[in-house]
């Protein structure tokens, strides 16, 4: 369970940041992750493979020699509060969303006693890191796309950028209180972020015997399209076959007439236009004579494989 989010979260996906180095159930925000419905999000990913280069005399390039993959992603979003849909509560569960990630940036340190002043000694026990998740677009998923089980999970790693900006001041000033407060707090109406996230691999990354991660990742690295077959079966559209020939014609319903038979026999052919129109023309010519003289001689189409076509 993620902490509250305001009710435009039915409307806008939630981002999720879980903590690895806080429990959050400890704090006073009793929950396992911070959940942040995000609006005008847009995601940059980089992967940049890194090798060492080394020169040697009277070669002209240099020797590569691959060092690792780095994975690096550019988020950006706009938390914001509407007053209609969200009230005075959405105002304050962003607000304190938002410093609560704030806070989350510092490491976490353990208590190993007092000094002399009676001062607490904190030891570093552990940096901030992190697993984020949104959708299908950001996160862990199955080989066969399934949205639960254990490997269903956010990204590991690291933050190195947060920026936060609030904008005209004057301008983004929105009023919320929550429980016993007795009045409204002024408070940002909309906080954009921007932060940068490098991801640490907590699976095994690369190619086995023609998988990509056949134990961990799977096929659905980076973004989560679900179960497909093998490739040039279902993944693919297949060929379109041709309709089943009709009238004993050879290729007439495929491709049209492809030889002097063909043409001549084809229903709708230039022969059998031409014969159609010319018996159409001697009918109408004839049309004021009596039954017994409308005779008529159709003559011979021409051969059209002869000469220009």
């Amino acid at each position: 369970m993620g902490t509250p989010v305001s009710r435009f979260k039915e409307s806008y996906k939630t981002f999720s940041f879980e903590p690895l180095h806080v429990k959050l159930r400890r704090t006073p925000a009793n929950s396992k992750d911070i959940t942040i419905p995000v609006e005008d999000l847009t995601i940059d990913q980089n992967f940049t493979p890194d090798y060492d280069q080394q020169h040697a005399y009277g070669r002209m390039d240099p020797i590569p020699i691959y060092k690792k993959t780095g994975r690096t992603l550019s988020i950006t979003f706009a938390c914001r509060a509407h007053h209609v849909i969200d009230g005075a509560g959405g105002v304050v569960n962003n607000i304190r969303n938002i410093n609560l990630l704030t806070q989350l940036l510092y490491p976490s340190y353990f208590k190993t006693g007092y000094t002399i002043d009676n001062d607490p000694v904190a030891v570093l026990g552990a940096p901030p890191f992190f697993r984020i998740k949104y959708g299908n677009y950001v996160g862990s998923y199955s080989p066969t796309g399934e949205l639960g089980g254990p490997l269903v999970q956010g990204l590991t790693g690291y933050i190195t950028t947060f920026s936060q900006r609030l904008g005209t001041i004057a301008k983004n000033v929105a009023f919320g209180k929550q429980g016993g407060d007795n009045t409204y707090r002024a408070l940002p109406r909309e906080i954009k972020v921007s932060f940068t996230f490098t991801v640490i691999h907590d699976q095994l990354v690369g190619w086995h015997d023609g998988q990509f991660s056949p134990w961990g990742y799977g096929n659905n690295f980076p973004y989560n399209a679900g179960e497909f077959g093998e490739l040039g079966s279902d993944a693919r559209i297949p060929p379109v076959s041709p309709p089943e020939n009709t009238a004993g014609l050879a290729n007439s319903a495929g491709g049209g007439p492809t030889n002097k038979e063909e043409r001549e026999a084809a229903p709708h052919g230039v022969p059998q236009t031409v014969m159609n129109a010319q018996a159409d023309n001697i009918l109408g010519a004839q049309a004021g004579a009596p039954r017994s003289t409308l005779q008529y001689t159709v003559p011979t189409a021409p051969d059209l494989t002869k000469g220009d076509r």
